[in-house]
């Protein structure tokens, strides 16, 4: 009886793990094919949002070394519009709260033509002030970086001001992060000729 008493329980919570796990499996065989699709479509629609004279994208990421300039964010995706209006990159880099991914438009004269932070896990309301459309306006038009740490860019931005004195306070690892995303989707773009 007592060995009848013991394996009972197994058994049960064997049972019912399977079936959980089962359950499990399923729900990701069916969700998965939508969640790459809704993934997909919003990365379009970024694209789409971020070089507005594009027609169509087509991948060219195989076409450049990904290698990264700065050790500290790396271009992951290239699409180039099929009309020449530029490209939009897609870069991951490290950011106070880990790490953050951005999408950067670059027309086809090498000026950014917008910047939009895709997925991050940085703190609400300090890091995710560099989030503002205000703020990633100061890249629109900008075509060179003199470098990856936006406390030392002499560079200009769009309202003529140097980028060392328009960093925000208080979230400067954010915003350093983020210049060094841009850096790196300017470089590679030089790549691509």
């Amino acid at each position: 009886m007592k060995e009848n008493s013991f394996f009972k329980p197994v058994i049960v919570l064997s049972g019912i793990c399977f079936f959980v796990t089962l359950a499990l499996a399923l729900t990701n065989f069916v969700s998965a094919p939508v969640i790459a699709a809704n993934t997909e479509k919003a990365a379009i629609e970024n694209r789409i949002a971020l070089l507005p004279d594009a027609d169509n994208f087509t991948d060219a990421t195989d076409s450049i070394d990904l290698a990264s300039e700065t050790g500290k964010a790396t271009v992951t995706e290239v699409y180039t519009a099929d009309n020449g209006a530029g490209a939009v990159f897609t870069v991951d880099t490290s950011s106070f709260g880990g790490n953050m991914t951005m999408m950067i438009g670059v027309d086809a004269d090498g000026a950014i033509t917008g910047v939009k932070v895709t997925d991050h896990a940085d703190t609400p309301g300090v890091g995710t002030r560099n989030f503002t459309d205000e703020y990633l306006a100061l890249y629109e038009g900008v075509s060179e970086l003199t470098t990856s740490n936006v406390k030392k860019d002499t560079a200009i931005t769009s309202t003529g001001a140097p980028f060392s004195g328009s960093f925000l306070t208080g979230a400067s690892v954010t915003g350093t992060a983020m210049h060094t995303a841009v850096y790196e989707a300017l470089a590679k773009f030089a790549q691509l000729g």
